[in-house]
């Protein structure tokens, strides 16, 4: 189940970036490994406020996880999205945290380093920057977290690419698809929530790369890929779709009927006048929102049809307009 940051944290989703600063100082000084020797509920926990905070203290990231919720925000970002440019070191510092516990630091402790030099179990499983790839900033790179070796990192992580259609995006779906798991294959099933945009990623937990060194299976990263429409263009939460239209409808006014992304039939009226280009809005036939947001339009862009030929008829009738001003 996912966690619900605001809960650890004991505030309340209107809370102000100083209440949650406040919120993370008070339980980091409580459950702080050098105030909690061989604690592994306090370790965990630890862990737990520092995953939140990294959320809650970052408006981007706060926005995606009220906009999809826990359970969302979970299958949509992984931990090395969480914790992106997120610099404990530099906030412990300020809190003066190390000094506070005998000198050891963040980073220390990360090393499994306590006071007076001796060296623990390296407790926790992530890292900063890449902490998949070993690269640095990543375990054992040179900007990682000090004595953190393939041995107790976390099972290696995969992302690929997940084309779904617009249908899928707007109706929701569930693919199958088949994965290489180095001893067979293996077909799983796969729920494209409404509204997913582009760039956003499913997670299918122990669904990746056998990690040699675990034993372990590390999670996959679908990352969504929105298939191009013949009909509809998406911008944003809107659809676009073209529509010709006579000229003399574009002046005089008219009807038209237009077919939305789900097969219904809807009549329009096109004002007197109209411009090349201007958009009629069906409201809600868009993609859907998430998490109590709007959802979004279908613009029904109006695109004039001029005459190719014009019998003898026509033609005199344009001569006579040219001679309006027209």
């Amino acid at each position: 189940m996912a966690e619900d940051y605001y809960k650890i944290l004991g505030v309340n989703k209107k809370a102000s970036k100083d209440e949650i600063k406040k919120a993370f100082r008070k339980l980091a000084l409580k459950y702080h490994p050098d105030q909690n020797k061989d604690n592994k509920q306090a370790e965990e926990m630890f862990k737990k406020i520092n995953e939140a905070y990294a959320v809650l203290s970052n408006d981007e990231k706060r926005k995606q996880y009220d906009m999809f919720g826990a359970e969302g925000f979970s299958k949509r970002f992984s931990r090395e999205d969480i914790f992106r440019g997120f610099d404990i070191g530099s906030i412990f510092r300020e809190f003066g945290i190390g000094d506070v516990f005998g000198g050891s630091s963040f980073s220390d402790f990360f090393a499994g380093r306590r006071r007076g030099g001796s060296r623990g179990r390296n407790s926790f499983s992530f890292g900063f920057g890449d902490p998949f790839g070993g690269g640095p900033g990543g375990p054992g790179g040179p900007g990682g977290p000090r004595g953190f070796t393939r041995q107790n990192a976390p099972p290696q992580r995969s992302e690929a690419e997940l084309q779904v259609n617009l249908e899928d995006v707007v109706f929701g779906a569930k693919k199958k698809v088949s994965l290489d798991t180095g001893s067979g294959i293996e077909t799983v099933e796969i729920t494209i929530p409404k509204g997913i945009e582009e760039g956003q990623k499913l997670r299918l937990k122990a669904k990746g790369p056998l990690d040699p060194m675990s034993g372990q299976r590390g999670d996959l990263y679908c990352k969504i890929k929105i298939a191009p429409h013949p009909v509809f263009k998406q911008k944003g939460k809107d659809l676009i779709m073209e529509k010709e239209v006579k000229l003399t409808e574009m002046v005089l006014g008219g009807k038209i009927r237009v077919t939305t992304l789900d097969n219904k039939t809807i009549e329009l009226k096109i004002p007197p006048n109209s411009k090349n280009n201007s958009k009629l809005r069906i409201k809600g036939k868009g993609i859907p929102g998430l998490k109590g947001t709007p959802d979004g339009n279908l613009l029904v862009c109006l695109q004039v049809k001029l005459p190719t030929h014009l019998d003898e008829t026509q033609k005199k009738i344009f001569e006579e307009l040219a001679k309006t001003g027209i």
